[in-house]
């Protein structure tokens, strides 16, 4: 089979580096996009093309529908072909309501949702010519649970949920699926402040009782661009280890550990 060509957007940095990695790993033609870290680019490369030597890295701003464009327009006129995006690129900040601003409030949305929605518009005519793709999206858990200073950024993943399932629905007749991987907790430097800040309280939430890694979220963001998801369209699927799932999870950590101890 011919090499499946994919694109990882915020493909360079924490989550976003592991994914591409992973699907170079995996036997892709991998182009990580990043917009400014030049050193973690070459890092990035680096560590792709021990698996995958055509594997490469560009710059792109994903809220600027013209960059968009002309990266997308770069990678199709080599290869003829896309049939893996992977919509990785955000931000996170977090604003209470009273010190929203407009260009705060804009900057999270265009990069979040209209960077998403630019880079399918621009794919998609490449995977209808192979009656194949694979999209997958980053949502967030934030997308269904409120959390105090994530106004923005919260809604901004609700809008990811909705785009996917309605996606999935115009797309299906293509051959293209489309999903999302909604995040936890995944330690990343984009997390780290939070996670020193309130981890503490926050990982006794946690089914699982740690934080998750990058390499976590790969192993679902490759299993959703694959061959082998094909019957899988329209889901958000959670990678947070239980998070928010029952209340109190540690009680069951300190009943088996008292168990053990008699």
């Amino acid at each position: 089979m011919e090499k499946r060509v994919a694109i990882v957007t915020g493909g360079t940095r924490g989550m976003g580096q592991d994914i591409s990695v992973a699907l170079a790993k995996a036997g892709n033609i991998v182009y990580a996009l990043y917009r400014s870290d030049e050193k973690s680019a070459m890092e990035t490369k680096q560590k792709m093309q021990v698996f995958s030597e055509e594997s490469d890295v560009l710059t792109c701003n994903v809220a600027d529908k013209a960059s968009v464009g002309e990266v997308v327009s770069k990678i199709g006129n080599i290869h003829g072909r896309i049939d893996i995006l992977v919509n990785n690129a955000g931000v996170f900040d977090f604003c209470f309501i009273e010190d929203i601003t407009d260009e705060y409030f804009d900057r999270v949305f265009n990069v979040n949702f209209k960077g998403q929605l630019y880079m399918i518009q621009a794919c998609v005519p490449y995977m209808k010519k192979h009656k194949y793709g694979r999209i997958a999206n980053a949502s967030s858990i934030s997308s269904s649970f409120a959390d105090c200073g994530l106004i923005a950024y919260g809604a901004s993943k609700a809008s990811i949920d909705i785009m996917t399932k309605t996606a999935a629905g115009e797309l299906a007749p293509y051959g293209i699926t489309v999903n999302s991987y909604a995040p936890g907790i995944i330690h990343t430097d984009m997390t780290d402040s939070m996670i020193t800040e309130r981890g503490d309280t926050q990982v006794k939430q946690i089914a699982l009782q740690r934080f998750g890694t990058g390499e976590d979220a790969a192993a679902l963001v490759c299993f959703l661009v694959s061959p082998q998801a094909g019957y899988v369209t329209g889901e958000i699927i959670g990678v947070d280890g239980g998070f928010f799932k029952v209340q109190n999870p540690i009680r069951a950590y300190e009943y088996v550990k008292e168990k053990n101890s008699k």
